[in-house]
């Protein structure tokens, strides 16, 4: 009897395709519940079956005589002890169907529930994006364009607001790109903040643009700035200066101060034909219909002011296609210059400044002596000395300047040596100054045999 059961419990499993043998005991041997008790109603309704099987092929063997085999059964306890099981199974089933039935249900309704809910927050979302979005950054960058000559130019440094969205774009594609890959909330976040943020050197680097580009200040004086906004006056204070030589050629005065005619026409008059001296430019002064020779500063000036324009060289206030990286090689460039003119001043002023006093030394003393001989010589013509005491004193006047001469020149090669070490001393200072610099670096340079400032790679 337990082998047919199996058998049967076999073939039947065997006919869902659940598989081998192996496959079944695993099924059979299951540790999920739900699954095993239905095994069970299942198992218990084939065993009711086969048992009122047996029964009844056994009963009507042995009571042929009886009408019908549900008669017999009737008066047979363990018939319908097994048909009340067998109720109970179905019942049992009913009561499971039902239970999944609402099951599903419930998780349908909730289904329903959550898409109306998503529903009314987009549609709430969407009500909150219409009440506020007048006040979105994007839109306050739409109203500040809107009759704005930088809303139809490709660069994001003609405008602060154009620079501030280049960032928060940036910030929203590195978000997007994140989730697209299946990123965290947080990580999304960071990424955001990361590419979005504005760094105190990006913030001066575009406002100094900004100036440049608006004709707020001059492209020459803003590269003279290190990258933090600082000004270095022992590199760059003679470069600026250049711009102010003269205050009657400084528009700013010039335009603050009208009626002070006398600066405007103290500069000397020329003509159109005129050619000035290197570094000097002809430029048309237009309040006054003439023209004169200034400096291409001045020049530079003027004629972003309006107040004139160079006749035969073009000044290039802005360069062509002005970029932040170009800017930042640019001032980086200016400042090894800075850093060079420094290295050779250092030198060479002082050495020339040093030889220049010794040959003042020099031909002060060969005055004195020419002076000194000149009175002997007098002392002669008027018979007051003889010949011989007039060769004689002739000789010792130069033989005193002869070993005078000798110690200024010794002096002057002592003074040199201590000056050489001197100057070694501040350039070892000047070296180690920028021997961590993030942009220059300072090499010894063999064909000017002294040391150059380059810029890093």
């Amino acid at each position: 009897m337990i082998r047919i059961l199996i058998f049967i419990i076999y073939e039947c499993l065997k006919n869902t395709g659940m598989g081998s043998r192996r496959e079944i005991s695993m099924v059979l041997n299951t540790s999920d519940t739900s699954f095993r008790n239905n095994l069970k109603v299942f198992c218990f309704a084939i065993t009711c079956i086969i048992s009122i099987s047996l029964v009844q092929n056994t009963y009507a063997q042995t009571t042929p005589e009886e009408g019908s085999l549900s008669g017999n059964l009737q008066n047979n306890p363990v018939a319908q002890d097994i048909l009340d099981k067998i109720e109970k199974s179905k019942r049992m089933i009913e009561k499971l169907q039902e239970k999944n039935f609402e099951a599903s249900e419930k998780q349908r309704e909730l289904e329903e529930k959550r898409t109306e809910a998503l529903e009314h927050l987009n549609a709430d979302l969407k009500k909150w994006e219409d009440l506020w979005g007048y006040y979105t950054f994007d839109k306050m960058l739409e109203r500040a364009l809107e009759d704005n000559p930088a809303k139809f130019t490709d660069t994001t440094y003609d405008h602060p607001l154009k620079f501030t969205a280049s960032k928060i774009n940036a910030g929203r594609a590195a978000l997007s790109k994140v989730i697209e890959n299946g990123g965290g909330p947080e990580e999304a976040r960071d990424a955001f903040v990361n590419a979005a943020q504005i760094t105190k050197v990006e913030m001066i680097s575009a406002n100094a643009l900004y100036n440049v580009l608006s004709g707020n200040a001059y492209y020459t004086q803003q590269i003279l700035f290190d990258a933090d906004g600082q000004f270095n006056l022992d590199l760059s204070g003679e470069q600026l200066r250049k711009y102010y030589l003269d205050y009657r050629t400084n528009p700013g005065y010039l335009l603050a101060n009208p009626k002070d005619t006398s600066s405007w026409n103290e500069l000397s008059e020329t003509n159109p034909n005129t050619t000035c001296r290197d570094e000097y430019v002809l430029i048309y002064r237009d309040h006054a219909e003439d023209y004169v020779c200034v400096t291409e500063y001045t020049a530079e000036m003027w004629q972003r002011h309006g107040m004139g324009s160079p006749v035969n060289k073009e000044i290039q206030i802005i360069p062509d296609g002005l970029t932040q990286i170009q800017m930042n090689r640019d001032r980086i460039a200016e400042k090894a210059f800075g850093i060079n003119l420094k290295i050779h001043d250092a030198y060479e002023d002082q050495i020339n400044k040093m030889e220049k006093k010794h040959d003042l030394l020099f031909i002060e003393m060969e005055e004195n002596k020419k002076e000194e001989e000149k009175i002997v010589l007098n002392k002669l013509n008027n018979d007051e000395i003889s010949v011989d005491n007039f060769s004689t004193q002739i000789t010792d006047i130069r033989e005193k300047y002869n070993a005078v001469e000798k110690n200024m020149i010794k002096e002057k090669f002592q003074i040199l040596d201590i000056m050489e070490k001197s100057l070694k001393n501040n350039l070892d200072i000047l070296i180690s100054k920028y021997e961590h610099d993030s942009e220059i670096k300072i090499d010894w340079n063999s064909e000017q045999n002294t040391f150059s400032a380059i810029m890093r790679v």
